[in-house]
């Protein structure tokens, strides 16, 4: 049993054809009440929401992931002896993240 989407002929879309991507504008909503106006044919309609998301996901992924002042300041304390290391505190961590830790495990089961 198969069952028909209306407005899709089951062909395979080739990457090579002319793309029917349409600028959705911030007049479009105003002109509607409100609704989006319905894209052409096989159109695919991207909103300015959409466009700054991909911009700032792609400025993220370009951020590096270390803070590299923070690592040049430890390793300069760690180097002229002034880093030092406060035990209690992180055993107390430890002990906390182990605790949390059970309790996941205990909760998924």
């Amino acid at each position: 049993m198969t069952n028909k989407i209306n407005g899709l002929d089951g062909k395979p879309v080739r990457a090579s054809e002319p793309a029917a991507v349409t600028r959705a504008r911030s007049s479009t909503a105003g002109e509607t009440g409100g609704r989006p106006q319905p894209s052409p044919a096989g159109g695919v309609q991207i909103t300015e929401s959409a466009r700054q998301l991909a911009a700032l996901e792609a400025t993220l992924s370009r951020l590096s992931q270390v803070d590299e002042a923070r690592v040049a300041k430890i390793r300069k304390a760690i180097e002229d002896g002034s880093y030092t290391v406060d035990a209690q505190a992180t055993a107390t961590k430890l002990l906390v993240f182990e605790h949390d830790l059970a309790s996941l495990v205990r909760s998924a089961r």
